[in-house]
């Protein structure tokens, strides 16, 4: 399948993209083992297990290509994913309202695996990142020295999940708190913590309307590099443009769905930072709305596909969705 690229952090470009759903589910969901849902007590469809492989290039020349696999075992209990990648990134990082232009190459590898407490919605789990790259800024004042580096991590995480479908969900919510420890004791060149709450909440009212809601917080602590600072996430802001030591977002979303294969879609959204230093303040509100539509592609996968238009407080930016962006 064709990818477009349309994050203003990274410019506009194309790629390419095949995935493979390794078992087509039934009309009646099933878990692994072949029982419904409603016979393990369970409220959502277990996530696809899939296999894909996709490459992209954009107008500033930034390129990646990856190969990553996802996965559930034993009646959905255990959610295993793990991807490798190679990466050229040529992005701006802000301190406060100053630009800096940078290029980052190198390799990433990621795995997580979670389990489910029995046949309840909790489930806990454990990742591992590593990152090996170099990172060169244009600027000669730039706020950090080119560096060749290795990041390794480590996280811990608690989640509790109603949702009803992974993919494009319509009620339930799901609570996702995350915990990074990147250590030079574990082969990186780091040192620091990283937290992240995320909830997210569905309702839907009748057959055709679904609110959603949003609020996600992150922060770091220690000798971090300065892509791993949290930055505020919304549609029509530009990744790494409003930065922190802490960050957040509060969002809402409102969805139509006008027919068996279409929906209208209209968000808005709330950002903000604490101040880094005295160049960390920022007199722009950080806030961005938008509107979008989606169809239906994959009916038994529940894989819509669409463009969203957003505006940020400095530009508009459109963005083409796979799955639901949260």
């Amino acid at each position: 399948m064709p990818i477009i690229v349309t994050e203003p952090a990274i410019g506009e470009g194309l790629g390419a993209g095949l995935v493979y759903f390794h078992k087509k589910p039934s009309q009646t969901p099933k878990v692994t083992s072949g029982r419904s849902l409603a016979e393990t007590g369970r409220t959502q469809k277990p996530p696809p297990t899939a296999t894909g492989v996709a490459g992209f290039y954009t107008n500033n020349d930034t390129y990646a290509f990856g190969i990553g696999h996802a996965r559930t075992f034993k009646e959905d209990t255990w959610r295993m994913t793990a991807a490798l990648a190679n990466a050229r990134i040529n992005a701006t990082y802000y301190l406060g309202d100053l630009p800096f232009d940078f290029r980052m190459d190198g390799n990433a590898v990621f795995g997580n695996v979670k389990r489910r407490f029995g046949s309840s919605n909790w489930f806990i789990g454990s990742s591992v990142s590593y990152v090996d790259a170099d990172a060169r800024f244009f600027d000669q004042n730039s706020p950090e020295p080119d560096s060749d580096f290795t990041d390794v991590g480590v996280a811990v995480m608690g989640i509790y999940d109603t949702r009803d479908d992974t993919m494009m969900p319509s009620t339930g919510q799901v609570i996702d708190l995350t915990v990074w420890k990147y250590d030079d004791g574990i082969g990186g060149d780091f040192d620091y913590w990283t937290s992240r709450l995320k909830v997210n909440s569905f309702h839907k009212f009748g057959e055709k309307f679904v609110l959603g809601l949003r609020f996600e917080g992150s922060t770091a602590e220690g000798d971090n590099p300065f892509y791993a600072e949290p930055f505020v996430s919304l549609r029509g802001i530009p990744a790494l443009r409003y930065t922190g030591d802490a960050a957040g977002v509060v969002e809402v979303e409102f969805r139509y769905q006008f027919a068996e294969r279409w929906s209208v879609l209209t968000f808005a959204g709330v950002g903000f930072i604490n101040e880094i230093d005295e160049l960390g303040a920022t007199e722009n509100d950080i806030n961005a709305w938008g509107i979008g539509g989606r169809w239906l592609a994959l009916k038994e996968e529940n894989v819509w596909v669409g463009i969203d238009l957003a505006r940020g407080p400095e530009e508009d930016a459109f963005y083409i969705q796979l799955t639901h962006p949260w």
